[in-house]
């Protein structure tokens, strides 16, 4: 096992850490909640497009449940209806990248997370909110640095991520203006860090539902001028963010349509001078035979250079294709999915996390002419014994003929655990991944290892 100086040896070092994680009266130092918790069941393993206009619910802890019945009647909803949360999280990451190039390190542990307030209703229309941001080391060598959990100098840092108001408009719309989240497939959170994208603009979002015929849609569109990225305390310009060396703004806009168990959606983004993507997707389940679930869902994207062509200096243009299929029978889930990307170039995830159902934990399998291949499992172990811990497993392949370098294959192997005591501490979710990747590519060998450790605990103040 390779040491590192002046450390302890990876595996000592994170059994230490786990343990403090772990320790009691540690919740206090814990996190936001981080995307989605594991499920057996496949139409609970809700696709991008089907996450599109929502932020991420798993539960939370309430201190003060009955604050509203006490305060007079003569409060205005402004004050009386208004909330107070705190997610808060801590997280260890650990990435080390061997092979024929230089040994290289990534490592951090750190602790933080968010307090947002968001008002009541004024006039029955007027509403908005503030939620601040921050994520601060507890072991962070500087030669360690970009983990994305901290600035990428290791530093801690705390912002306002978001500070915004609503207009609630007739017919279930909602304008929303300042800054805020977004969670659509390429402008979304991103929460997989210590804190998520955020973004400044303003937006127009609604709903329609036919409860008689189970169909109900949602749809959205704004235009986003900046950015705060998940390892950032400042804002910058969209264009700025993809790589570009301007400031322009992206125009976004969807819609998402359910009936019954189908769902289908598309994106659009268009930033100018730099890059146009269209994304869909849909999927279908159904009960296959007696307590058993199956899902298919397909999505595809194209991307390709606008305008002056100001992102690479020339034109490009690409795609990929996604298909996956899941089978569940509680408590165990099996998955299978297969992408395939352009010649023409690597596609591109500026603003959001790779959507599509081959991204590894370590690798994205996004490059030119790469197809993908994933085969997964999941299972609940409540039947034996340990209620509220779910484990999977994933092995992913990839290959190209197209990469810059010639030819190249890269495999991977994730395994994550979670465990969520949601009867005597809701609220509280930990989550624990660990990834081995390989690429070989000429003469070329790279292996990388990572390690996440997270706790994450969600707590309604009021």
């Amino acid at each position: 096992m390779t040491q590192r100086q002046g450390a302890a040896p990876t595996c000592g070092r994170l059994l230490l850490l786990l343990w403090l994680v772990l320790a009691p009266g540690s919740l206090l130092a814990q996190g936001i909640n981080q995307s989605e918790p594991l499920t057996v069941h496949p139409r609970q393993s809700l696709t991008t497009i089907e996450r599109s206009f929502a932020l991420p619910t798993w539960g939370e802890a309430t201190l003060f449940d009955r604050r509203r019945e006490t305060l007079p009647e003569t409060v205005p909803a402004f004050f009386r209806d208004s909330t107070l949360k705190a997610d808060l999280r801590t997280y260890y990451r650990d990435k080390v990248t061997t092979g024929t190039q230089p040994a290289a390190v990534t490592e951090a542990w750190a602790a933080g997370g968010s307090l947002s307030w968001e008002s009541g209703k004024l006039f029955e229309r007027l509403h908005g909110g503030v939620t601040l941001y921050t994520s601060l080391p507890l072991y962070a060598p500087e030669a360690y640095g970009n983990t994305g959990l901290l600035l990428p100098n290791q530093s801690g840092f705390a912002v306002v991520g978001e500070l915004y108001g609503k207009v609630d408009l007739p017919l279930d719309h909602t304008v929303t203006a300042g800054r805020y989240t977004w969670s659509t497939p390429y402008v979304g959170r991103q929460d997989n860090r210590m804190v998520p994208n955020t973004f400044y603009g303003y937006m127009l979002t609604g709903s329609q539902e036919d409860k008689g015929r189970d169909l109900s849609v949602r749809y959205g569109g704004g235009y986003l001028a900046t950015i705060k990225q998940r390892d950032s305390d400042t804002f910058m310009s969209m264009a700025q963010a993809a790589g570009a060396p301007v400031d322009r703004g992206t125009v976004a806009g969807g819609a998402v349509l359910t009936w019954g168990p189908a769902s289908i959606g598309a994106f659009e983004y268009y930033t100018r001078d730099i890059l146009n993507i269209l994304y869909a997707e849909g999927s279908y389940g159904a009960e296959a035979w007696p307590a058993v679930e199956a899902m298919l869902s397909i999505q595809a994207a194209d991307q390709r250079a606008t305008g002056a062509n100001l992102l690479t200096g020339s034109y490009f243009s690409t795609g990929q294709l996604g298909v996956r299929l899941q089978v569940g029978a509680d408590p165990v889930m099996v998955t299978a999915a297969f992408s395939q990307v352009g010649g023409g170039a690597a596609m591109q995830n500026p603003w959001s996390n790779n959507p599509f159902y081959t991204d590894g934990l370590v690798l994205d399998y996004q490059r030119a002419g790469e197809g993908a291949l994933l085969l997964g499992g999941t299972v609940n172990l409540r039947h034996v014994g340990l209620p509220g811990v779910t484990v999977q497993l994933q092995f992913f392949d990839g290959w190209t003929t197209a990469a810059p370098g010639g030819p190249l294959v890269e495999s991977e192997w994730d395994v994550t655990v979670d465990w969520r005591p949601q009867v005597m501490l809701p609220g509280l979710w930990f989550r624990f991944d660990y990834g081995v990747a390989q690429t070989w590519q000429g003469s070329s060998y790279t292996r990388s290892n990572e390690v996440r450790a997270i706790l994450n605990y969600r707590v309604r103040v009021f």
